[in-house]
């Protein structure tokens, strides 16, 4: 190879690394990761909640280490009102959502955002349908988007649903609660949409029943099946994985994981005994990774470990934490550990395997957001916000603290080589400079 084309391979080499390359999520290549969700189509997409494996990783990137309110930060915009849900991304599209009251007048907002420079390309107000009761640390504005190459489906504490499409042209609006009547949940409806091959996935809970699990037509909003579920509200999003030739659906409830067929919807099997404090209704999301499902079965309980078995027989129980984990940050698996971020700060870290706990170290605050993990690091927020930078693996090292200087409460988005946070009134792009 002669000098010339020597200096161009290595300069599309040094490009393609500094500018996104290939993303290590995808599962053809990274056979780790293979067998969650469905690919993202690139290295700048975080298409739903937990981004495109549902995992809260992505790795082979150049996220900063360091920032604040003006270093390191590519551009912001102010937000009106506020919410908690976390932002996606998909193409050059950042989408968000809102919750706003402006002289007694309540509005559900989605706004989209062009990803290189922050310029709003539109907005749509979704109107209200019931104005449920919210937690004093939330609002209706807690349901995380889901993007499609052609849809963009939103959902809010209400359980009110739509879908847009990418320039924001609405397709249709469906208010469930009507429908279904309202389930008395204490907090409001946080469950985040989730998009299989047929359907858009629907849980609905009641505090004493009926419960289903239902698809939507993407098409229509329509109910396209429906299947009967066992009592037990959640806050938690359901997770599609794939595992031994199969695809199941692992629906949260109260004391209980079910299983449903993600083709058929039939139900395959429960996890947990179904029974607990009325005040049980689980919000941390479960996370899989290499076979195993990490998951809780109410709020603060013990974290359980389950193998997934083919054929849609009953999972491998492997073991149970001795301590309790959170009640609203998600779990972490990264790396053949199990992160538990608790509710006041501290970080617990877990053997994957066994369940024995390696270290357990305060970083301080209270936390809602779940932490995420890139490239042998985990961010961990709080609602200060502060973002702790810590060193993956068995030994705790913090590498950095920076700040935003007010609360954050959404989990961030990781969006090529930056991060993508959404604090109490704006929404930042962060990034070393290029």
């Amino acid at each position: 190879m002669t000098s010339k084309y020597f200096l161009i391979a290595v300069g599309l080499i040094v490009g393609a690394v500094l500018f996104g390359g290939t993303s290590s999520v995808d599962a053809d290549a990274n056979p780790r990761l293979k067998g969650t969700v469905k690919n993202a189509d690139s290295a700048t997409d975080w298409p739903a909640w937990r981004g495109p494996c549902a995992n809260n990783v992505a790795d082979d990137r150049l996220l900063p280490l360091n920032w604040s309110q003006t270093e390191n930060v590519r551009w912001s915009v102010e937000l009106p009102g506020w919410g908690t849900s976390s932002p996606v991304i998909y193409g050059e599209r950042v989408f968000v959502t809102s919750h706003s009251k402006e002289k007694g007048v309540t509005s559900l907002q989605l706004f989209c955002f062009n990803r290189p420079d922050g310029k709003e390309l539109w907005k749509h107000d979704f109107g209200l349908g019931v104005d449920h009761r919210t937690h004093e640390k939330s609002n209706l504005a807690v349901n995380t988007p889901a993007i499609t190459k052609d849809a963009v489906y939103v959902a809010y504490g209400n359980a009110d649903i739509a879908r847009y499409s990418h320039d924001g042209k609405l397709a249709w609006v469906r208010r469930y609660l009507k429908d279904f009547g309202d389930p008395k949940m204490a907090w409001g409806y946080s469950v985040s949409p989730l998009v299989i091959d047929d359907s858009i996935v629907f849980p609905w809970d009641h505090h004493t029943g009926p419960c289903y699990l239902i698809g939507l037509d993407k098409a229509t909003g329509e109910v396209a099946w429906k299947k009967d579920r066992p009592i037990g509200t959640a806050h938690a999003t359901p997770l599609r994985v794939e595992h031994h030739g199969q695809q199941d659906l692992l629906v949260p409830g109260k004391n209980r994981l079910t299983a449903f067929d993600a083709r058929t919807h039939k139900e395959l099997w429960q996890y947990g005994e179904g029974e607990g404090p009325f005040n049980g209704e689980i919000i941390s999301s479960p996370v899989y990774a290499d076979g195993v499902v990490y998951l809780q079965l109410w709020r603060q309980s013990p974290i359980h470990a389950i193998r997934l078995t083919a054929n849609g027989k009953p999972p491998k129980p492997l073991w149970v934490s001795k301590h309790p984990g959170p009640v609203e940050p998600s779990l972490l698996c990264y790396r053949g550990l199990l992160y538990s971020l608790m509710d006041n700060g501290v970080l617990v870290c877990l053997d994957g395997k066994t369940g024995v706990e390696v270290y357990r170290e305060r970083l301080g605050g209270n936390c809602n957001s779940s932490p995420i993990a890139s490239d042998g690091r985990i961010y961990v927020s709080n609602n200060d916000g502060t973002t702790f930078v810590v060193r993956a693996g068995t030994k705790f090292e913090l590498l950095a603290t920076n700040e935003l200087g007010e609360r954050i409460t959404a989990t961030p988005a990781i969006s090529g080589n930056d991060l993508i946070y959404r604090t109490d009134s704006h929404l930042y792009r962060i990034g070393d400079a290029p």
